[in-house]
C-alpha cells in the first residue's frame, strides 16, 4: 500500500506572525471607528435633547415672565383710571397723568425689547400673537391717557382723531407739507412730534460720522435716489418710505426698522431687525437675534461686509459679536409653515464681497453727470 504525501508551503513564522497582526489591526481599527461613530451619534442624540429641553424652559420661563408683566402693565392702566374717575376734577393732576403714562410707555416699550430679544426660540406663531398683545397694550394707554388727559379744545378747531399708537410709528401720508413740519412726524407712542434725522432728500451722497450718530437714534425718512453711510455705533436706525437708495450701517447696538421700502440696498450689523411693507431690498446682515420680515416680497439676504476705520471698536461699543451672524434665519410673518421656505426671501447666490467704494463712487460719478445734463 503505497502512502500519499501532502506537501506543506514552507511559510516563515515571521509572515505568519505579520498577517495575523495585520488582521487584528484592521478588526481593532473597525472596531474603534465603529465605537467612535456610535459615540458621535450618542452626543449628538444628547445635544440635541438637551438643545430641545434648554428650548422647552426658555419658552416656558419666557411665557410666565412676559404674561406677568403684561397683568401688570394692565393693573396700573386700570387702577389709574379708577384712581382718577374717583377724584374731583380739580383735584387730577396733569403732571402726575403724564409721569404715570411715560413710566408705562416706557415699560411697555421694554416688554417689547424681551419679546424681540426671546425671538431665537419662539415659534413664528408664539412671536406674532405676544406682538399682537404688545400693540393691544399701546392702544389702551393711548385711549385712557386721551380720557383722562384730554387735549385743551378750541371754538375754532376741528375735532382731531387720535392716530392708533403702533411699537414702529411709520410716517403719514401727510407729512409732506411746507415749511419747518416736513421733517416733523407725530409720535404714535407719545403723541409728539418727532424730528427725523434725515428726509426728503432726493440724488444726494449723505455720510454721518463721530457724533452725529454715536448711540444716537437715527431716522430716516422719504429719500429717493440717495447714498447714505453711518459712520459709527447708532444706538438704533428707522428707515421709512425710501426707494432707489443705499443705505450702509456701521454697527448698531439695538434694532434696524425698515418699512415702504423699494429697490433698495441695506447693510447693516445690529442685535434685531425688522422689515415691513418693503419690496425688490438687497439686505446685507449681520444679526444676532433673528431677523423679521412682514407683508414684504422679493427681498434679498447676504452676509454684512461694510467697512471702515475704526468699526471694530464700533463693534464693541455696541457689543455685537462678531462671531455670530443669524443672517440666514429670517422668520416671515406671512408665511407661517415651518416645511416650506417663504417664498418672500432668499438667500443671494453667487455672494461676492461688494466694494463699497466702488459703488459710492459709481453713485457720485452718475449723479454729477446728471447734473450737468
Amino acid at each position: 500500500m503505497s502512502s500519499t504525501r501532502l506537501s506543506i508551503p514552507n511559510v516563515d513564522n515571521e509572515t505568519l506572525d505579520d498577517n495575523a497582526i495585520s488582521k487584528k489591526d484592521q478588526i481593532l481599527e473597525r472596531l474603534n471607528k465603529r465605537n467612535k461613530e456610535r459615540q458621535n451619534y450618542l452626543d449628538v442624540k444628547l445635544e440635541q435633547r438637551n438643545k430641545e429641553t434648554s428650548d422647552a424652559e426658555g419658552v416656558d420661563y419666557f411665557s410666565q415672565a412676559f404674561a406677568d408683566k403684561v397683568r401688570e402693565i394692565e393693573a396700573r392702566i386700570k387702577n389709574l383710571s379708577e384712581t382718577s374717575a374717583k377724584k374731583n376734577p380739580g383735584e387730577n393732576s396733569s403732571i402726575d397723568l403724564a409721569r404715570h403714562f411715560t413710566e408705562i410707555t416706557l415699560e411697555i416699550q421694554e416688554l417689547q425689547r424681551y419679546l424681540t430679544n426671546s425671538t431665537m426660540f419662539l415659534t413664528d406663531f408664539k412671536i406674532k400673537a405676544c406682538q399682537s398683545i404688545v400693540n393691544d397694550l399701546l392702544q389702551s394707554c393711548e385711549e385712557a391717557k386721551v380720557k383722562l388727559m384730554p387735549k385743551k379744545k378750541f371754538g375754532f378747531s376741528g375735532r382731531k382723531v387720535t392716530p392708533k399708537p403702533c411699537l414702529n410709528p411709520k410716517l403719514s401720508k401727510t407729512d409732506n407739507v411746507d415749511g419747518a413740519e416736513k421733517n416733523e412726524h407725530i409720535s404714535t407712542i407719545t403723541g409728539s412730534k418727532v424730528s427725523w434725522t434725515l428726509s426728503n432728500r432726493t440724488n444726494e451722497y449723505i455720510c454721518l460720522k463721530g457724533d452725529e450718530v454715536h448711540s444716537k437714534d437715527i431716522t430716516i425718512a422719504h429719500l429717493q435716489n440717495c447714498f447714505v453711510e453711518l459712520q459709527g455705533p447708532a444706538g438704533s436706525v428707522q428707515i421709512s418710505h425710501c426707494s432707489n437708495s443705499t443705505f450702509l450701517c456701521g454697527p448698531i447696538a439695538r434694532s434696524l426698522f425698515a418699512d415702504f421700502c423699494t429697490n433698495s440696498t441695506l447693510s447693516a450689523a445690529c442685535q434685531q431687525m425688522r422689515l415691513h411693507s418693503s419690496e425688490q431690498c438687497q439686505i446685507y446682515l449681520h444679526v444676532t437675534c433673528r431677523a423679521i420680515i412682514e407683508d414684504c416680497s422679493k427681498i434679498g439676504v447676504a452676509p454684512y461686509n461694510y467697512d471702515y476705520t475704526g468699526i471694530d471698536e464700533d463693534y464693541n461699543h455696541a457689543k455685537i459679536n462678531k462671531e455670530v451672524n443669524n443672517y440666514t434665519d429670517i422668520a416671515d410673518f406671512n408665511w407661517l409653515s415651518s416645511e416650506v421656505a417663504s417664498p418672500n426671501w432668499h438667500l443671494i447666490k453667487d455672494f461676492h464681497a461688494i466694494n463699497w467704494v466702488q459703488k459710492r463712487q459709481e453713485f457720485l460719478t452718475r449723479n454729477m453727470d446728471n447734473a450737468s445734463l
